[in-house]
């Protein structure tokens, strides 16, 4: 055959020494300016806006405003906690893929599903907090909880799209860990500020209500409004995240490649069925899922404790849960600083893990006064130690695995999301008929044993995984070379046509 003029349908193909994929170190450690570390801090605000309101006061909203039974309550946040634990992992694995058309590379995976679940999110989530427009007052209460059902799954999956996405940008956006670590507290710390807002609406708009001091039927439009404005501050910010933010596509691209070639030390790639392999794929995901559950459960039966057990006014519902994320806020900041991201997140996760089972103590006694803010700071400053120090050490699980990473995240969430509503919905069929005019001593001992017992069994079973965790290295893995079955299911997930001569030759080759 002549060499210079193919025959048929042979296309050439240069020698795998041609190529300019050196065997080793593809992509050196890259890292973005701080400034577009802010940028991407706030890509998470809307969802965090969002999930404020959800789980601190969805279910008092359902059962104290809409009076709808305490089952029925449970079983609408159950809803939203499966749909939610379904659509994680099934994003995860879209994002990691080439589902979406081709014309959405132009802006990268990630940020293509966060931009879906934006939009979904800002369509449902207005209809979660407002009544049913086509129920009347002889409308029987089922028909009420079916109305809420396709704006709850719709909400859920938008949510969960922007949780994933945004999340698994991060091990993309920098391969310094440190750096790493400071977006995960600059995450953290607009989560506390989103928090904050949500908090302070509220806080505002039920002292408006003049002659009750509870909250009930009266609130309606209260949390409307609340809502209407987490859908308006929520797309604002999030225009600065798709404004400043970039997705180093072909860098991932390339690092998939690196390793695929390498003979020395680099990680294997990984395909999403690839982690099912790794022990500390379940002791992390375990981990996760303990924290989430503290974190969860605190803030959702936080307002009952306030307002049932310790008997403050409806206010107080806004002020303390501000007052644990003033102290998350100051957590957060101290965390993103140089000196404490580079200490071990064990020894920073064991003190978490102390500070909440203070926490769940101190709940057993009565808090007057300075003493119930007091418990507010303590909460904060639990759950934003856990939730940071999960979040790094599931980043260090990934390490250089990142064209699986949303995988990871995803599955990590479907734990946590499941968990989280199964433990909401056994609660509420436990929970006793409650009579807002007429508060009696069941209800505040029952709120009482779940903000103290659920929350600290969660801790102590957290630590035990911890300390199987303790002897090993997270994210260290075997130098195995990647199963070939791996490596194409990797490149069949790709629909790549930045660098065909360099897959074309890696085919060939191999």
């Amino acid at each position: 055959m002549n060499e210079e003029e193919p025959e048929g349908d042979v296309i050439q193909v240069r020698s795998c020494e041609e190529l300019v994929v050196p065997r080793r170190n593809v992509r050196p450690d890259h890292d973005i300016s701080f400034y577009r570390k802010i940028a991407y801090g706030v890509g998470h605000f809307y969802n965090d806006l969002c999930a404020s309101m959800w789980f601190t006061y969805l279910m008092i909203y359902m059962e104290k405003v809409l009076k709808l039974q305490s089952s029925r309550a449970g079983m609408l946040m159950l809803i939203g906690q499966v749909t939610d634990a379904i659509s994680t992992p099934l994003v995860g694995i879209f994002s990691d893929s080439s589902i979406l058309p081709s014309w959405f590379d132009k802006i990268g995976r990630r940020i293509s599903w966060h931009l879906i679940g934006t939009i979904l999110v800002s369509i449902s989530f207005p209809m979660i907090f407002n009544r049913c427009f086509l129920c009347t007052s002889d409308t029987s209460e089922w028909y009420e909880v079916l109305w809420f059902v396709p704006f709850i799954m719709v909400f859920q999956f938008g949510w969960a799209s922007v949780q994933i996405s945004h999340l698994a940008l991060i091990p993309e956006l920098s391969s310094v860990p440190s750096s790493r670590a400071t977006m995960n507290s600059l995450r953290y710390a607009f989560t506390v500020i989103a928090n904050l807002s949500v908090f302070f609406a509220l806080a505002w708009l039920l002292s408006e209500s003049t002659g009750h001091s509870t909250i009930g039927p009266w609130d309606l439009s209260h949390f409307r409004i609340a809502g209407w404005l987490v859908v308006i501050l929520g797309i604002t910010v999030s225009l600065v995240f798709y404004a400043f933010t970039r997705e180093p596509t072909n860098q991932r691209r390339i690092s998939r490649l690196n390793s695929f070639s390498s003979d020395a030390s680099e990680l294997a790639r990984m395909h999403w069925t690839s982690w099912f392999g790794h022990i500390q794929f379940y002791q992390i995901a375990l981990l996760y899922m303990l924290s989430r559950l503290y974190i969860n459960i605190s803030q959702v039966y936080f307002p009952f404790y306030i307002t049932m057990t310790q008997n403050y006014e409806k206010t107080y519902v806004a002020i303390l849960p501000m007052v644990s994320y003033l102290s998350s806020f100051s957590v957060s900041i101290i965390n993103s600083t140089p000196l404490v991201s580079k200490l071990s997140k064990k020894i920073i996760y064991t003190i978490g893990l102390a500070a909440g089972l203070m926490s769940c103590a101190t709940m057993m006694l009565d808090l007057p006064g300075w003493r119930i803010y007091g418990l507010a700071v303590g909460i904060g400053i639990a759950q934003a130690i856990l939730l940071i120090t999960s979040l790094s050490i599931t980043t260090d699980l990934i390490n250089k695995n990142t064209e699986s990473g949303a995988f990871v995240y995803g599955a990590m969430s479907f734990l946590d999301k499941l968990s989280n509503g199964i433990a909401y919905q056994i609660i509420e069929l436990w929970a006793p008929t409650y009579d807002a005019l007429k508060p009696h001593e069941e209800s505040a001992i029952f709120y009482r044993r779940v903000m103290v017992f659920v929350p600290g069994t969660c801790l102590v079973l957290a630590f035990l995984v911890l300390l199987s965790l303790a002897p090993f290295t997270i994210g260290e893995r075997g130098r195995a070379r990647p199963v070939r079955d791996d490596e194409q299911a990797i490149l069949d997930d790709q629909d790549d046509d930045t660098y065909p001569e360099i897959y074309s030759a890696y085919s060939t080759v191999h």
